[in-house]
């Protein structure tokens, strides 16, 4: 069954969609772990690779979308270096819904094709990274800190990590949506 026909008609995740998104998750939570930050940033690589998850297997409904950005939310909890951890509950899912929104538009029209997963991954990205920061943002709103450059810091963290997860995203792309066809 070919990706856009299984799209049609999928009512629900699969075992093996499921066992995909859990493997793509883990490599992110190790990835995340393991590597070294650059600059005293450590990009979260979680969100490309539910951002991945969610391009390849495209979920029809916005309940599994969600679904898969609250298990990258618990997942990160578990990686995590934020200032404030739950709010990747709210972040994430709205990462996975620009993804989602995102992926189901028709961009396989030459250079596109190949720019797509670049494009959605770092869109993706920085939804959830500036929902993060807005949330943040709020909840010390009260707090008396003069011109506090750690929102600037912010902003640099989610920018890089939305490169850092388009490169990744983009790299593995490919062979995994052809390993993937070959399995349907």
């Amino acid at each position: 069954m070919s990706v856009e026909a299984r799209v049609v008609s999928n009512n629900g995740l699969r075992a093996v969609d499921v066992a995909v998104i859990a493997v793509l998750l883990a490599v992110g939570a190790v990835l995340r772990m393991f590597t070294p930050p650059f600059f005293g940033i450590t990009p979260n690589l979680i969100i490309g690779m539910y951002c991945l998850a969610i391009l390849l297997l495209r979920p029809s409904k916005v309940g599994s979308i969600i679904g898969i950005g609250l298990v990258a939310a618990a997942v990160c909890q578990l990686t995590t270096k934020s200032l404030i951890p739950y709010l990747n509950f709210v972040s994430e899912p709205v990462g996975a819904i620009a993804v989602g929104l995102m992926a189901m538009i028709k961009m396989d029209y030459g250079f596109l094709k190949y720019a797509r997963p670049f494009a959605i991954t770092f869109i993706g990205t920085l939804a959830s990274g500036f929902t993060y920061i807005s949330i943040f943002k709020s909840l010390t709103l009260f707090m008396t800190v003069h011109k506090n450059p750690a929102f600037a810091y912010l902003t640099l963290v989610v920018v890089v990590t939305a490169l850092a997860n388009a490169i990744l995203a983009t790299v593995l792309y490919f062979p995994l949506k052809a390993a993937l066809a070959n399995d349907r």
